[in-house]
């Protein structure tokens, strides 16, 4: 049933441009560009901004907005231009599995099955831990079976997996990919 919702949010999203919630009372605002009718659903936590002819699109998830984008990047290249673009501006930091599932089936829809995204979690070299860049707890991860795979005493950064379920890897830092922002 929630993937059902957040289907029909994303097709509506699509459609009508923006999805505003109303925190108070638990619901959603539909409002449809073409008729003009404002419809009132069960809350969905997130807001999405239409997609754009750049490759990009941005949503709300929480509070936070993340953006996507299709252009690829090396992880260090993507990490300075989410710094860039977005003021507080960082590759995102997941911190539940909710979280995560929201990012893949937004991100999923927009790139292809198997595709990897750069998200913000990096291990530096000589480092056993992993952190994310913007600097919060690395309090929750997904990895696929065997991961991480590199070895500490090298750089790695995580990649998110488009395919279901969103697993996460560590690879090399130098692939190009596409990228999620966060501010």
């Amino acid at each position: 049933m929630k993937t059902l919702f957040a289907f029909l949010a994303l097709i509506v999203a699509v459609q009508s441009s923006t999805i505003e919630l109303d925190s108070e009372n638990g619901e959603e605002t539909v409002e449809s560009e073409s008729s003009g009718i404002q419809q009132h659903r069960p809350k969905f936590l997130m807001k999405m901004v239409a997609l754009n002819e750049t490759g990009s699109f941005s949503m709300k998830l929480e509070g936070t907005t993340y953006t996507f984008y299709s252009n690829p990047k090396t992880f260090d290249e993507a990490e300075k231009q989410c710094k860039r673009l977005h003021k507080r501006g960082h590759l995102a930091s997941i911190h539940s599995h909710r979280s995560n599932t929201v990012l893949l089936s937004v991100v999923k829809r927009v790139t292809s099955s198997g595709e990897e995204v750069w998200i913000g979690g990096k291990r530096n070299r000589f480092h056993r831990h992993f952190h994310w860049t913007d600097g919060t707890k690395w309090d929750y991860t997904y990895w696929h079976r065997g991961s991480p795979a590199h070895y500490w005493w090298s750089v790695s950064c995580v990649v998110m997996r488009t395919k279901d379920p969103g697993y996460w890897l560590d690879t090399y830092c130098s692939h190009n990919r596409g990228y999620i922002c966060e501010f």
